[in-house]
């Protein structure tokens, strides 16, 4: 027993050492610049040494194996057909008739032994355990474990956990799984596992493919549905690409079912060991002091329901809640801004930057990209020095920034939110955040046709990770639905600051709608207009409870977006976007008691900072003026555009707009770009 263990710990360890070169001298980026004048002759040079290397290798092996078998006298041919040794028959031979019949005859058994099934069927069950073990290795690996590390491994903003967070929930239920399936295949026997191991391998193997090589525009899960008529070419492309790789390793099997079991075999170790080496190099990649760290700084949802018995700002960023939504949501339902007394409403109003990873930034620092600016230095000094939190914060208010959507720009807004705090990971529930991990996965490296039914978002994600715990340490989620019922079940109460100041970050009218217009939960999927009706009900919700509390009129209140309608495409911006922006100033009782108004003036997010710091007390003029400071003459207006490639950001574009924001015949370029350097090198 001994001597073949070691014989087989020899054929991994040539496997492995194999898949390993493969995997480290093939990197996936590599820049160099050959003379084209020696190009010629550096293939050659190149070619004839990986030849002669892998010739050298192969040998080795072959030689150190056949060592080993001598060492231990195992039989190289045991349980193998061997021809016979040869010699000739002469017709002339009294019994050359018969000996010719008995070689054609054992020939014949032989032949039917090899093309039989009788060689799987002989197989023990401990045999067929192992091999569905090694197998099953590979199926989950490829569509369970490897996935969602190198998501979450590879993410740089929006989740609050990271790589080493899950890793232990990856490793546990991928062992359980993977024990489970093996269990399941080798109960079977004979062709019945064969097929199985057919069907485990071919999945495992269209699946890698998939995610190496048929992923192209696949949309980033911010929202956006995969509408799959706008990627035909690809879908079917994955389709056929599934098919001939199952039809063919199922085709395999049952032809040479002994050849076949060493194939399955070999590629499963082989590609286990590929993806391992891509979770080795991200988990490395990783800043290894705060992934293993036991606490990391997040925003929780400390104080989301208290407010200052004497002074008060809110501002509420619905994401995504273009001006064209609420017009349409003014037609549904009329009545729907009737609690907003003592608001301006600004229906002229451009966003400042886009999508939310950006106006996040933006909207707490006040601070926006200057032409010429390069990315990588804007980005890591975007929250140093003198930013509009801190202004408000250096003027008595006690800050809380709920918002889960700033990256790792988290740690900088600590010093000035009372509720950005280190916490332990939450004790998440294991089978939530495993079911949608596997969303995560299956979404990734399924075909095409199948990938809507596993489409998801971060905020899934972020709300498995964040349900349970104390409310004061647990991390604060966008999630609407959540924010209502703490609404109705705790209200609104007074702390003991003396000023407060609250940034709520709401999901709006965008994608997934999960309510209805009443601000409940809804079966089904209600329209945008309905989410976006709910989402004005939950903020009309919060005024009245501030009304009942005597506080409203001297609070200073904002509703607006972070961005408006985006356009996720890597044509850039074909239509116009928006942003709602209605601002309630400290108004005597009469006037906070006013229907809102409603002004057409060119404003927007790049007149919002000054109007905050202004109120807050700060020094207002760095950042420009105010709402109110705009008069109704013509007026131009800048807006940064981020293009994507469907994987990543590839440039920030700069528009102007003179006019009406709604009409796209006031948008034009003003040849400004700032271009965002690859993941990789930034």
């Amino acid at each position: 027993m001994l001597p073949r263990c070691l014989l087989c710990l020899h054929d991994a360890f040539a496997i492995i050492t194999g898949a390993l070169i493969l995997s480290v001298g093939l990197p996936e980026v590599a820049f160099a610049y050959v003379d084209p004048s020696v190009m010629t002759y550096t293939i050659q040079a190149l070619a004839g040494a990986a030849v002669a290397l892998s010739a050298v290798l192969g040998v080795a092996f072959r030689r150190s194996r056949r060592a080993l078998m001598r060492l231990f006298h195992i039989d190289e041919n045991a349980k193998k057909q061997t021809e016979p040794p040869v010699h000739p028959i002469h017709a002339a031979q009294p019994d050359a008739g018969r000996l010719l019949a008995d070689a054609d005859h054992a020939a014949l058994l032989a032949k039917q032994e090899l093309m039989g099934d009788g060689a799987a069927k002989q197989l023990s069950w401990r045999r067929r355990f192992v091999q569905a073990l090694i197998v099953s290795l590979f199926l989950v690996a490829t569509l369970f474990m490897v996935p969602p590390l190198e998501v979450v491994g590879q993410s740089t903003f929006g989740l609050l956990f990271n790589f080493y967070d899950i890793l232990p929930l990856m490793l546990i239920t991928g062992v359980g799984a993977m024990v489970l399936i093996a269990l399941a295949l080798s109960a079977l026997r004979g062709r019945a596992f064969t097929v199985a191991l057919a069907v485990v391998v071919g999945i495992g193997m269209a699946a890698y493919v998939q995610a190496l090589f048929l992923n192209k525009d696949l949309p980033i899960a911010d929202g956006s549905l995969l509408h799959l008529p706008d990627h035909m070419e690809m879908v079917t492309a994955s389709s056929l690409a599934w098919i001939i790789i199952l039809f063919a390793v199922l085709f395999f099997g049952l032809k040479r079912e002994r050849i076949f079991r060493t194939f399955a075999l070999v590629v499963s170790i082989a590609l286990v060991v590929v993806q391992g080496a891509s979770v080795v190099s991200i988990a490395t990649d990783q800043r290894v002091l705060d992934g293993l760290h036991t606490e990391k700084v997040v925003a929780t949802r400390e104080g989301l329901y208290t407010l200052s018995p004497q002074q008060n700002m809110v501002v509420f960023i619905l994401d995504t809640y273009d001006q064209r939504f609420l017009d349409e949501a003014l037609q549904d339902d009329p009545a729907l801004l009737d609690e907003l007394t003592g608001f301006t409403c600004f229906t002229n109003s451009t966003a400042q930057m886009i999508p939310t990873r950006y106006a996040m930034p933006f909207l707490t620092t006040g601070r926006a990209p200057q032409p010429g600016a390069d990315f990588k230095e804007f980005v890591r000094t975007w929250f140093d020095g003198d930013t509009l939190i801190k202004d408000i914060h250096d003027q008595g208010y006690t800050l809380g920034i709920y918002s889960d959507s700033l990256g790792t720009d988290i740690t900088k807004v600590a010093p000035f939110a009372m509720n950005v705090h280190e916490v332990a990971p939450p004790p998440f529930n294991p089978f939530h955040m495993s079911a949608e991990l596997e969303r995560v996965a299956l979404y990734r490296d399924l075909p095409w046709v199948l990938k809507p039914a596993f489409w998801f978002t971060t905020d899934d994600l972020n709300q498995a990770y964040s349900e349970q715990g104390d409310v004061a340490s647990m991390p604060f989620t966008v999630d609407d639905l959540r924010l209502a019922k703490g609404l109705r079940e705790k209200g609104i109460t007074f702390n003991q600051e003396d000023k407060s100041f609250r940034l709520i970050h709401m999901l709006g009218p965008h994608r997934p709608f999960l309510m209805d217009e009443q601000g409940m939960p809804a079966p089904g999927e209600p329209t945008r207009s309905q989410q976006a009706r709910g989402n004005i009900k939950i903020v009309s919700e919060y005024l009245q409870q501030m009304k009942q509390l005597g506080i409203y009129d001297d609070a200073f209140i904002v509703i607006t977006a972070d961005h408006g309608h985006w356009q996720n495409e890597p044509t850039g911006l074909t239509e116009p976007t928006s942003v709602i922006l209605m601002v309630k100033p400290p108004e005597a009782p009469e006037e906070a008691q006013q229907p809102p108004r409603f002004s057409a003036v060119p404003t927007g997010h790049l007149d919002l900072p000054a109007t905050i710091a202004q109120a807050a007390g700060a020094d207002a003029s760095r950042y420009g003026m105010t709402v109110f400071d705009v008069g109704e003459e013509p007026r131009e207006r800048h807006y940064w555009h981020t293009t994507t490639d469907y994987h990543e950001d590839t440039e920030w574009t700069q528009f102007a707009i003179n006019g009406d924001v709604l009409d796209y015949d006031s948008w034009a370029p003003t040849g400004e770009a700032i271009p965002i350097p690859p993941r990789q090198e930034g």
